[in-house]
């Protein structure tokens, strides 16, 4: 089954679904060979076309669509920390890490899917089985959706496997009766919500218009930063769902309502996907003068910087997430070629997307006649490159993966010298090591200050605004950090 120093995809593999009569989307995903295996799974599509089920008929398989380069860098930056700690002897000496990665396409059985499969260590996917004793399954970086996360942290959470999610901010996953194995690189929603809230007061903004996705992540945030508004004397114009199982009869409303409403400052806490119809149908009204604040998920969104939401988006304000520095990350990029990674289709499609040419092994299209063979990627990055500065959420992962190796590190050291690690070597460690193990470790504080993890943080969020260019193009301005304790 493995390839070594390679990786193999798991699309087309039978499925549950497939087994019980429904078709599967076809899962996308990818493995490299270690000695102790990290599990990844990130939404890579963010579109699925859903058919209408109309139980005459056998249903009809869905389908990812749309590729969004920003969560590709995402998966792109675990498979980055994971080489770099390989190359480095003073965090794993003679310890190779290796992945299993999943492309959940925003699809919360696509994260169930992929979890199993990690979780199974097999090809094909074996529920409630692990078939393989070695190489041990440290932890689990995932999900992005704080919805996806609170799911797949009850199923990790039963065999204590860390899991270390580096977008799910919802502040339900704090709990740690609910949640022992659940950690994150990102701040805690709470303080979001509140410091959005000190915003539209310190603005004088007392008529607020808000809008929230109906999930986890959407409906804890909004509800804290209404309750923060009320007690500050400001009033609720309206309080909407974005329904994102129906996206598109309940932008109409939404738009239809925000256009008839006197409020001119709306927040929303949404991931940028949901929000895009709902913009669509703002456009189609010709609503323009409304002051947006912005959550997090989607501020600094590339998807909404297209120039049609120039106009509308123009003097956003909200927050984004801290970043740090990803050093020899660009380079990487830059020198990046499918064939480094045998297998793996996402990087093939991301190099479709950017030079808008054709693998003659993946499926075509008749609109490109161009081979992708023999191009380099630094050529075709004319077609991306705004895509490749924006690493705050890619950063996250990349801390993730540290986090983990670290935890990894120090048990390894076999320090007790009693019970199953006496006289053991380092991988010895690893393979008597149960995952509670690791859990324990990263609970501690004694992991490198650069590469913390905790279920609380010391939040620090920047300040963004959005303003539109002499050519009509939206330009974002960050400000001093927002430090809230």
């Amino acid at each position: 089954m493995w390839a070594v120093g390679g990786s193999f995809s798991v699309s087309g593999v039978a499925s549950a679904e497939q087994l019980a009569g429904i078709p599967s989307p076809g899962r996308s995903g990818f493995s490299r060979r270690g000695d102790i295996m990290i599990g990844g799974i990130f939404p890579v599509h963010v579109d699925a076309a859903k058919a209408e089920t109309l139980f005459t008929a056998r249903p009809v398989a869905t389908t990812c669509q749309t590729f969004v380069y920003q969560h590709f860098l995402w998966l792109q930056a675990m498979v980055f920390a994971t080489e770099e700690i390989n190359r480095n002897p003073n965090v794993l000496p003679n310890i190779t890490l290796g992945f299993h990665i999943y492309d959940s396409c925003v699809m919360l059985r696509r994260s169930l899917e992929g979890a199993l499969w990690i979780l199974s260590g097999k090809e094909e996917l074996v529920v409630n089985y692990r078939c393989q004793r070695k190489p041990l399954l440290a932890g689990i970086v995932g999900e992005a959706s704080s919805t996806h996360s609170i799911v797949l942290a009850r199923l990790f959470g039963l065999y204590r496997y860390p899991q270390v999610s580096y977008f799910s901010s919802s502040p339900v996953l704090s709990d740690r009766s609910q949640f022992p194995s659940f950690f994150r690189t990102i701040p805690n929603d709470e303080f979001q919500s509140r410091g959005l809230a000190q915003l539209v007061i310190y603005f004088g903004w007392s008529w607020v218009g808000l809008l929230a996705e109906d999930s986890d992540y959407g409906q804890h945030g909004i509800q804290i930063m209404k309750e923060q508004l009320i007690q500050a004397g400001a009033c609720i114009a309206f309080s909407e769902n974005i329904l994102t199982g129906q996206l598109k009869k309940n932008a109409v409303h939404l738009a239809t309502l925000i256009k008839m409403s006197s409020a001119n400052a709306i927040a929303i806490f949404s991931l940028d996907e949901y929000l895009l119809p709902v913009l669509d149908e703002l456009i189609w009204l010709n609503v323009t003068g409304k002051m947006w604040i912005a959550s997090e998920a989607w501020s600094t969104s590339t998807i909404l910087s297209m120039d049609k939401y120039s106009m509308i988006l123009k003097g956003t304000i909200g927050f984004a997430i801290h970043s740090g520095e990803i050093q020899g990350f660009k380079e990487y990029l830059q020198g990046g070629n499918p064939s480094r990674s045998p297998g793996d289709l996402l990087s093939g499609t991301f190099w479709e997307e950017a030079f808008i040419c054709t693998w003659l092994d993946l499926n075509t299209f008749e609109n490109k006649s161009k081979s992708c063979t023999g191009l380099k990627l630094r050529d075709g990055l004319n077609n991306v490159s705004h895509y490749l500065t924006d690493w705050r959420v890619s950063y996250n992962v990349y801390t993730a993966v540290y986090a983990i190796a670290w935890a990894l590190r120090d048990l390894f050291l076999c320090r007790a010298q009693k019970g199953p690690f006496l006289n053991g070597s380092l991988l010895q460690c690893a393979v008597r090591a149960a995952p509670l193990d690791f859990e324990k470790l990263l609970k501690k504080d004694n992991l490198p200050a650069a590469f913390s993890v905790s279920s609380v943080l010391r939040v620090r969020f920047l300040t963004i605004r959005v303003s539109a260019s002499e050519e009509d193009k939206l330009v974002s301005f960050f400000h001093p950090k927002f430090d809230l304790i």
